[in-house]
C-alpha cells in the first residue's frame, strides 16, 4: 500500500478512493466466503516500520490525531495532581468522563454503521442470527469500567509526574532545543505502537494459561461473534494486565504525550478489529479467528511471532495447516453457545463472584485507602500492597482452578476419569517443553504483569524509590 503510484493510496489504511466501508484488504479472495481467503503473513517491512510510514499508511495515523488533540485540548494538570484531595478529585472526574465520551464516540461509530446501517456486507459469521440487546449492554458495560480504570492510571501517572516520583520531559524542556525536541517526539510517536504489537503477543498469551483464563481472560472470550465493544470488553482484572503497554513511560524520562499516545492507542485501537465484519479498511481476519477458535493469533499481522511460534491460523476452517498448538477444537455450536453467555443478566458461578468481590472490590479498596494515606506508609507496605493487588489475582486463580478442581473429582468419586493437572492449570499449553513455556511465561510476565506493580508502587511509596530510580542506580554501579 505504501508502495503504490499514488502516495496518498492507502493514507489512514484506507481502502481505495478513501473507501471506509465495502472494501476488503488486497489479499482478500471475495469469491470465498468471507473468513475463507488463505492470510499470508507478510515479512516485516523494516523500513516501512521504523520510517514511522506504518502510522501513515495504517489506521495509527487516525488515533494519532485523537491523541494529538486529546494531549493539546486536555492537558495533564500538575499544579492539581500533587495532593490526593477534592481538587484532584474533581479532575479525575473530568477525565473520566472524556475518555468515555472518547470510547463511546468511536466504538459507537463502528457499532452503528455495521449493524445499524447496515455499510459493510461481508460478516465473519453468516448466521449472527437476531441482534442481541443483551450482548451489547454486557460489552458496554465492561468497556466502560475499562475506560474508567484507564482514567485511574492517568491519575496515578500524573500524580507520579507532578510530585516527582517519575522524571518526565516537559513541553518547555523539550523546546529550549527544538532539533532534539522534535527528535524525541517522533521517536516516541513510532516506538509506541511498536512496542504495542510485541508486548500484546506475549501478554496476551500468558492470560490464555488456564489458571488466568478461566477467571480473568473468558469474560473478553464470551464474545465468539466480535462486534465493536467487544474489543474493550474485559475483566477488570486484564484491564489491570492490558494498561501494562505504558510501561515505557515508567522506565525512560520520556515526554508525556507518549504516555497519552499510548492510552489513545490502548483504548480505541481494539474497536474496528473487534468488527465482526471483512469488508471495511480496519477489518482483522486475524484476531476474528483467534476469538471463534480461541488458542490462535495472540498476536497480529504486522509481526511474525504467532508464525514463529506455531500460534497462526490462516483462515476460518476447523481444519488448519499452519497451527501447531495443543488445543481442542472449537465446533460451530460450542461457539454459538460460548457467545450466549455474553450476558450480564445471569448469575456467576460462586468462584467467580469471589474472585471478582476479593480481586476487584476488597484490594483496590484497600490501595484507595492506601494511596490517601500514602505518607504514613513504609516502603515494605508500599511492596505488600501493589503485590497484593497485581500478583493475588494469579494466585487466586491458580488456588480456586485447584479447589474447584478437586471438589468437581471428590463429586465424581475416586473411579471416575481424571485429566491431568498439568492439563487443569497450563492448558493449552500443557504439552510445551519446559523451556518453551518457561520463556514465554517470564516475558509475559515481564512485559505484561510487572509494569502494573511498578506504577502502583511508584504512586504509594516515597519519592525516588520507583522502578526508574532503580534502573537509573543500577546503570551508574555499572559505570
Amino acid at each position: 500500500m505504501a508502495n503504490d503510484k499514488s502516495w496518498y493510496h492507502g493514507i489512514g489504511g484506507l481502502g481505495p478512493n478513501c473507501q471506509v466501508f465495502d472494501t476488503s484488504p488486497p489479499w482478500v479472495d471475495t469469491s470465498l466466503p468471507p473468513g475463507h481467503t488463505p492470510q499470508v503473513l507478510q515479512k516485516i517491512e523494516w523500513a516501512f516500520m521504523l520510517t514511522g510510514k506504518y502510522l501513515i499508511y495504517s489506521i495509527n495515523l487516525l488515533w494519532l490525531i485523537i491523541a494529538v488533540f486529546v494531549y493539546l485540548a486536555f492537558p495533564y494538570d500538575y499544579e492539581v495532581a500533587t495532593t490526593w484531595d477534592q481538587n484532584f478529585g474533581r479532575w479525575i472526574a473530568r477525565r473520566a468522563l472524556l475518555n468515555v465520551a472518547i470510547v463511546y464516540l468511536y466504538y459507537g461509530y463502528w457499532h452503528v454503521t455495521l449493524y445499524g446501517l447496515g455499510w459493510s456486507h461481508r460478516p465473519f459469521n453468516s448466521d449472527r442470527g437476531a441482534y442481541r440487546w443483551s450482548k451489547l449492554i454486557h460489552n458496554v458495560w465492561y468497556t466502560t469500567l475499562g475506560s474508567l480504570q484507564w482514567t485511574g492510571w492517568e491519575a496515578m501517572m500524573v500524580h507520579c509526574y507532578a510530585t516527582g516520583r517519575m522524571p518526565y520531559l516537559s513541553n518547555e524542556k523539550l523546546l529550549e532545543s527544538p532539533a532534539y525536541g522534535i527528535a524525541h517526539v517522533v521517536a516516541w510517536t513510532i516506538a509506541v505502537p511498536l512496542y504495542r504489537e510485541v508486548q500484546f503477543y506475549f501478554a496476551h498469551r500468558l492470560i490464555h494459561i488456564r489458571a488466568l483464563y478461566t477467571y480473568v481472560h473468558s469474560v473478553h472470550h464470551r464474545n465468539t461473534d466480535i462486534e465493536p465493544f467487544s474489543g474493550l470488553c474485559m475483566h477488570p482484572i486484564e484491564h489491570m494486565y492490558y494498561f501494562t503497554s505504558i510501561a515505557p513511560s515508567l522506565y525512560f524520562c520520556a515526554t508525556p504525550f507518549a504516555f497519552v499516545w499510548n492510552g489513545i492507542h490502548l483504548l480505541i485501537s481494539p474497536g474496528a478489529s473487534h468488527s465482526g465484519f471483512e469488508d471495511h479498511s480496519d477489518s482483522d481476519q486475524h484476531h476474528y479467528l483467534h476469538h471463534r477458535y480461541f488458542e490462535c493469533n495472540y498476536g497480529t499481522p504486522s509481526f511474525l511471532l504467532d508464525n514463529i511460534f506455531g500460534t497462526f491460523r490462516d483462515k476460518l476452517t476447523s481444519k488448519s495447516s499452519t497451527y501447531q498448538g495443543n488445543a481442542d477444537g472449537v465446533g460451530t455450536a460450542t461457539a454459538a453457545a460460548l457467545d450466549s453467555k455474553a450476558t450480564l443478566f445471569s448469575l456467576p458461578e460462586w468462584d467467580h463472584f469471589l474472585f471478582s468481590i476479593l480481586f476487584c472490590v476488597i484490594l483496590p479498596a484497600i490501595y484507595v485507602l492506601a494511596l490517601v494515606n500514602a505518607d504514613s506508609l513504609s516502603s515494605l507496605d508500599a511492596t505488600l500492597i501493589s503485590l497484593a493487588l497485581v500478583v493475588g489475582p494469579i494466585v487466586g486463580g491458580i488456588l480456586l482452578q485447584l479447589l474447584k478442581t478437586w471438589m468437581k473429582q471428590a463429586k465424581r468419586g475416586p473411579n471416575s476419569s481424571n485429566s491431568s493437572i498439568r492439563r487443569k492449570l497450563l492448558y493449552p499449553f500443557h504439552r510445551d517443553s519446559f523451556s518453551g513455556f518457561g520463556m514465554h511465561v517470564l516475558l509475559g510476565f515481564m512485559m505484561g504483569i510487572l509494569p502494573a506493580y511498578h506504577l502502583f508502587q511508584m504512586t504509594l511509596a516515597e519519592r525516588g524509590h520507583g522502578a526508574y530510580f532503580a534502573i537509573q542506580l543500577l546503570i551508574q554501579q555499572r559505570k
